[in-house]
């Protein structure tokens, strides 16, 4: 999985054809009590389906009985997760939806008639998917990947969805990354565990950047967006999002803990509207008038952690170098922290969601 994209741009309606609904209990996927309606439905002229959950609406071209199976109870845990990871947030304000094809071509097509103009820049990405007006736009890119692209636009879905303000764009990306994290139930196999450490792929680029120098200042981090990097080099944008991963877990774990309650209040506050008032608070009319029409222009770490990103830049970057030293990566196996003073504090994954 490489790249994803999360934007709130408007697009043109997608051409699709649902069949008339004819909704059944599918009966025997191991759903853990997530209950699930199918219907057919029609891209071009792929047949496929619409899961329907609690929060959502899975439209699909694929047949491949293991995405089928576990998807719905997947989403739904993935939403109780983003429900209860960094403090407790809203119920979704309406359904959320998900489109996963089955192959590449089918998504290209998808993102022409859902983006338009802008398509071009979202056909770059090279493997993973994006989301745009509270859905994300998929397509099957193997069976641990597929799963973990979903987890991530699922954060983008919810929030795009849910919360009244936005996130600035280096926060909503790096807890999309940190929503990643997951490993299956060894006791259900059925049912995915989500743990924010456990995630190879951020971790393998972050040690990588440590290594070879790639990695940028905090605060051209948090100025800078996926898409612009996209744009310019595939390669930088994956080294964005395994600092913004490091980022999060920095903000909950590093120095003790000491930024954990400004993060999850930064959360809370962009989640209930009321980002934009303290800022105004904090920072003044122009800031706070610039970031609502640009998610920028304001440091919120120095409004949430009582420090800017240059003063908090050396503890950043020790926090980084402390996570990819020898020997941490069976943590990350284990979806453990690697952090040891952080260790007797775990952040406890949520409960796959029952409807």
């Amino acid at each position: 999985m490489a790249t994803s994209c999360a934007d709130r741009a408007t697009g043109p309606a997608s051409k699709v054809t649902p069949a008339t609904p004819s909704p059944s209990v599918l009966p025997e996927a191991p759903l853990e009590g997530v209950a699930v309606q199918s219907e057919p439905w029609t891209l071009d002229a792929a047949a496929g389906q619409v899961l329907s959950t609690t929060n959502y609406r899975i439209y699909t071209t694929s047949s491949k009985e293991f995405l089928i199976d576990h998807l719905p109870a997947f989403v739904e845990g993935a939403a109780a997760h983003y429900r209860a990871a960094l403090g407790p947030l809203p119920e979704p304000r309406s359904t959320m939806e998900i489109y996963l094809l089955d192959t590449r071509p089918q998504w290209e097509r998808m993102t022409e008639r859902f983006m338009g103009e802008q398509a071009a820049t979202y056909l770059r990405i090279q493997k993973g998917g994006y989301s745009v007006e509270g859905r994300a736009i998929l397509y099957d890119i193997g069976r641990r990947d597929t799963f973990t692209i979903t987890a991530h636009e699922g954060w983008h879905v919810y929030t795009q969805r849910t919360f009244r303000h936005s996130l600035p764009v280096w926060l909503e990306e790096g807890v999309a990354t940190y929503m990643e994290g997951f490993r299956w139930d060894p006791g259900k196999a059925a049912l995915p565990t989500f743990l924010p450490w456990a995630n190879f792929e951020r971790y393998d680029q972050l040690r990588w950047g440590v290594r070879a120098g790639k990695l940028m200042s905090l605060q051209d981090l948090t100025r800078s967006t996926p898409q612009e990097l996209i744009a310019k080099d595939a390669n930088a944008a994956l080294f964005y999002y395994a600092q913004v991963w490091a980022l999060v877990h920095f903000l909950n774990e590093g120095e003790g803990g000491s930024h954990r309650e400004g993060l999850r209040q930064l959360v809370a506050d962009a989640a209930g509207g009321k980002l934009i008032a303290r800022i105004r608070r904090d920072a003044g009319d122009r800031a706070a008038s610039m970031y609502s029409y640009r998610r920028g222009g304001v440091d919120l770490l120095k409004i949430y952690t009582g420090r800017t990103a240059a003063e908090l830049q050396p503890a950043y970057a020790a926090f980084m170098d402390q996570i990819v030293k020898t020997g941490t990566r069976n943590d990350i196996w284990q979806g453990k922290s690697p952090i040891r003073e952080a260790a007797a504090t775990p952040t406890a994954p949520a409960a796959p969601a029952t409807p």
